[in-house]
């Protein structure tokens, strides 16, 4: 008779596996290690075959590391499944993350799938196996929760996903213990588990038990939203697929639909509506670059949320910019000199705009009471690198600035007719305002209530603006 564990994981592979390649994703964790040893157990029941992937991400300690690799080679020896370690060269994701503005666990993830993906290819797997648990679909609701997601960010997370299958899906953390401590297995635990500098970790030791204790029934409340945010995810895209055609752009660079049609739309359906485009852009974009087919960066809601309202006619995601013309919103792939050293971004009209790492947001509405990071600049505007020249004490003078001191960090340089309008700080942890123009006299003359918002004949928007930071 199979243990419950092991039925579980056999129900989730499905009948029909006899004869068909697993690659299995496994780290060294309690949970990967058990479901490692509940498909070793259920091999010669079922008929498939596995394989096993352990991916060194290059963060940790090299003692930590090899560590992790030896156990679970050690654990596949005993059970003869073939095992692979694929090596991620150190300081590759601390890079990506960077580079593309987003944390070092979802670098890291981007990273590891990439892996997956090149090792399925290679032994052609049917599936990639990952050991997430009901808890981590619940931890990551409630990660999403906390971040204002939408219906789709909000969605169960489901059983399969393309070559992806998550055969513990239906199984708990606790579950995952007691059967390891019924086979008498031990596994590797990931010291940064404990850092809650990252959100899942907060949410995993000091939210989750909180919820335990006051909320018992948490759980079941919080797992029946996912499940029903599932079936708005899916009506929404499909409505939104049925009321909005995307077309090419006629000479390429990017895909086009009707501003009117767009606009007519209920509110929610635009966002989906964009969401749908930036995928297929952003599909077609790394397919040409690299064939991986992962989004390079998340996207915020409530930018695409700024820009269906019709607040902003541009926004710049890094990776492809949406813009609306009288007729068209045109999605459009990102400049790629905005990767290169001597990067520059035009920006001629308000709006909101990303740059290694940095989201400006160009408003003619000022707040005073409520502004802490930003500037004022005169459109049209150039963000770029820095030169040795601008941090010269002349310099910052000369423009009505001060307190700029060098450092190690990439400094950013906001350019308008005006001369130099900021610098911006830009490192690991973020990015911060080193200094900004403010509150000059002649731009008090000429502000107004900030902002004329007409569009000049030089292809600029007229007048004063307010530029945040974050």
């Amino acid at each position: 008779m199979m243990n419950p564990f092991e039925v579980s994981i056999a129900a989730a592979l499905g009948n029909a596996c006899r004869g068909l390649v697993f690659l299995a994703a496994v780290s060294g964790g309690a949970d990967s290690t058990a479901m490692l040893i509940a498909l070793a157990a259920l091999r010669p029941k079922l008929g498939f075959i596995l394989h096993c992937l352990h991916v060194d991400h290059g963060i940790r300690s090299a003692a930590e590391s090899r560590g992790d690799r030896e156990f679970v080679e050690e654990l596949c020896k005993q059970r003869e499944v073939p095992c692979r370690t694929a090596v991620i060269p150190r300081g590759r994701i601390l890079y990506g993350a960077k580079k593309l503005g987003l944390g070092l666990e979802a670098a890291a993830r981007i990273y590891r799938r990439r892996a997956w993906n090149r090792e399925a290819r290679r032994i052609g797997a049917a599936a990639v196996l990952t050991a997430h648990t009901r808890d981590d679909l619940l931890e990551t609701v409630l990660m999403r929760v906390l971040r204002g997601s939408g219906p789709a960010g909000l969605a169960a997370m489901p059983l399969r996903r393309g070559r992806m299958l998550r055969p513990l899906l239906e199984l708990n953390r606790a579950g995952v213990l007691q059967y390891l401590a019924d086979k008498g297995v031990s596994y590797r635990t990931d010291q940064s588990n404990g850092d809650n500098r990252f959100l899942r970790n907060l949410i995993r030791n000091r939210l989750t038990p909180f919820l335990d204790e006051w909320f018992p029934r948490w759980r079941t409340g919080l797992y029946s939203l996912a499940e029903t945010q599932r079936l708005a995810a899916d009506f929404l895209a499909a409505e939104a697929e049925g009321g909005i055609s995307w077309e090419e752009v006629p000479g390429g660079g990017g895909i086009q639909t009707g501003a009117e049609i767009f606009f007519a739309l209920p509110p929610i359906l635009r966002e989906e509506t964009l969401f749908q485009g930036i995928d297929r852009l952003a599909a077609g974009l790394l397919g040409e670059r690299s064939g991986k087919g992962e989004n390079p960066a998340p996207v915020k809601r409530s930018n695409l949320r700024a820009f269906s309202r019709g607040d902003c006619p541009a926004l710049d995601l890094g990776f492809c910019r949406i813009r609306k013309t009288p007729s068209r919103v045109i999605l459009s792939p990102g400049d790629n000199r905005t990767r290169e050293a001597g990067f520059s971004l035009l920006i001629k009209a308000p709006g909101l705009y990303k740059l290694k790492g940095v989201t400006l947001e160009l408003s003619p509405e000022f707040h005073p009471e409520r502004e802490t990071a930003g500037f004022f600049v005169f459109l049209p505007m150039i963000v770029r690198r820095s030169f040795s020249s601008d941090r010269l004490v002349r310099e910052t003078r000369k423009s009505g600035l001060s307190g700029l001191k060098p450092g190690k960090s990439t400094v950013l340089c906001a350019v308008d007719a005006s001369g130099i309008a900021a610098f911006i700080s830009v490192d690991l942890r973020g990015c911060a305002l080193v200094s900004g123009r403010w509150g000059e006299p002649e731009a008090e003359k000429r502000r107004g209530p900030c902002g004329s918002g007409e569009f000049s004949e030089s292809g600029g928007f007229a007048g004063l603006y307010y530029c945040k930071i974050s």
